[in-house]
């Protein structure tokens, strides 16, 4: 099969999300042009829950054929989300992929805690569930050590989809430093956990987000139709690769709030000495391998429980002043984290006059989650411009709020809904490019609102008194 010119010219991104796996074709220059995607379901059953990766090779061959056939594919790109990865062996998983959600047996985590590294080492603690990569991997060494014995690499999620592509093992920065107690941040190099257990051989060598690992393999090639010098990108954790956009923007020094399931407020230029655990505070790594300063709370679930029952309710900001005026507040936290607000884990509750109507509750929502997230920016000492973005970016009340409870701070939005992937994209040609990506950024103005800081006053010094109770 040949090139012909007359087809555009796109990067290929496999996003591989929690709930659903994507290939879209972007330009080099950051044009979305198509958009496919199917469900990525867990698979139940033994030996545990864990990743249908035939299903997700199966679409993926046919979909990437689709699009040699309407585009010329320039590159692959893989992006995944994480707390997950791959034993291999020179061929294929020596063990299926466990899913993130499932839980260890109690003797797994106990023993996992007596090795576990400080926070100040990993700058992370030990989440709920697989969502410690470091602890994923213990359970798999205790309950299937021969099978973890016969592993040759341990790759993460980003990079076992590049490795199927290309035959090439690889580790990449953002995937070991994304809160997997793998990696310590500061230092850029592997934690005394993988060293302690023996796990650091298992690892192929570290490679930048960007690097090219290597043409299709064959068989690869074959299959999904396309010609066998397709390059094959090392790839990138998701989140990191939306940050890849402002990095590439000359933006990476500014604070981010990334809105979905999870709010993650972050700070590159905070010293992580600064981070207080106890307050959900933690780092990542950048595609360069710098260490990220980030708050964190589970603000997409918390909004669904302070919101119940508003549906698709539009509310405005007179709804939120009939709430500041009649003192009705949501106090954290109604996750079993407590996010900035530690002790508040599953106490949140409403004092006051209860919201009676879906405007009222969706006017309360987006105010705690706008509380909720100042806090965080200020424990990060944020000062500078905020940029909103992710699933809350649409929401023109939260982003109002934000930018009515950071006077000092100019407040934007960017409304872009798969920055993850356009993020990915531009890691073609990332080492030759010299001049910034165009950014699409909305400023947003801050809403009058009476009684609004006297009303922040008392809202946080509830919160932290709910802490205490």
């Amino acid at each position: 099969m040949t090139r012909t010119s007359s087809r555009p010219e796109v990067v290929a991104v496999l996003e591989v999300d929690r709930s659903d796996v994507k290939l879209l074709a972007i330009t080099p220059h950051g044009r979305l042009l198509s958009l496919r995607s199917a469900p990525n379901e867990v698979r139940t059953g033994e030996p545990y829950p864990s990743c249908d990766t035939e299903h997700i090779w199966r679409w993926m061959m046919a979909a990437l054929a689709d699009l040699g056939e309407r585009f010329t594919i320039r590159a692959i790109v893989p992006t995944s989300y994480g707390s997950t990865a791959a034993l291999v062996n020179a061929a294929d998983l020596v063990l299926p992929i466990l899913d993130y959600e499932a839980e260890p047996p109690a003797e797994i985590a106990a023993a996992y805690a007596e090795v576990a590294p400080w926070f100040e080492e990993c700058h992370c603690p030990i989440d709920p569930a697989g969502l410690t990569l470091g602890r994923q991997l213990f359970w798999l060494s205790r309950a299937f050590a021969d099978e973890f014995d016969r592993t040759r690499w341990i790759l993460p999620f980003a990079q076992y989809w590049a490795w199927g592509l290309a035959g090439v093992p690889a580790c990449e920065v953002t995937s070991l430093g994304a809160q997997t107690q793998l990696w310590s941040p500061r230092e850029r190099d592997f934690s005394s956990l993988v060293r302690r257990l023996g796990w650091a051989d298992k690892f192929p060598p570290l490679r930048n987000a960007w690097d090219v690992l290597g043409p299709l393999q064959f068989e690869i090639a074959k299959k999904c139709k396309l010609p066998v010098d397709v390059p094959v990108l090392c790839g990138i954790h998701d989140g990191s690769a939306n940050l890849a956009r402002y990095l590439a923007a000359g933006l990476g020094d500014v604070p981010l709030i990334s809105t979905g399931a999870r709010l993650i407020v972050s700070q590159p230029q905070l010293p992580l000495d600064q981070l207080d655990p106890l307050r959900d505070m933690v780092a990542y790594s950048d595609l360069l391998g710098r260490p990220v300063a980030c708050a964190r709370f589970m603000g997409g679930r918390e909004y669904a429980a302070t919101g119940a029952d508003a549906g698709a309710a539009r509310a405005e900001m007179a709804d939120v002043e009939a709430l500041i005026t009649a003192g009705t507040m949501a106090l954290p936290s109604f996750t079993a984290s407590g996010g900035p607000f530690p002790g508040t884990g599953g106490r949140g509750q409403i004092v006051g006059p209860a919201p009676e109507s879906p405007r009222a509750r969706a006017a309360l929502a987006s105010l705690y989650l706008a509380l909720m997230a100042s806090v965080c920016l200020d424990l990060l000492r944020s000062r500078s411009q905020v940029i909103i973005d992710g699933a809350f970016a649409d929401d023109g009340l939260f982003a109002g709020l934000i930018a009515a409870l950071r006077p000092g701070q100019a407040v934007a939005v960017s409304s872009e809904r798969q920055g993850p992937a356009l993020g990915a994209a531009l890691l073609w040609g990332w080492s030759e490019r010299s001049a910034p990506t165009p950014l699409v950024l909305t400023r947003v103005g801050a809403p009058r609102l009476a009684g609004l800081a006297g009303y922040e006053r008392r809202w946080r010094s509830a919160a932290e008194a709910a802490g205490h109770g």
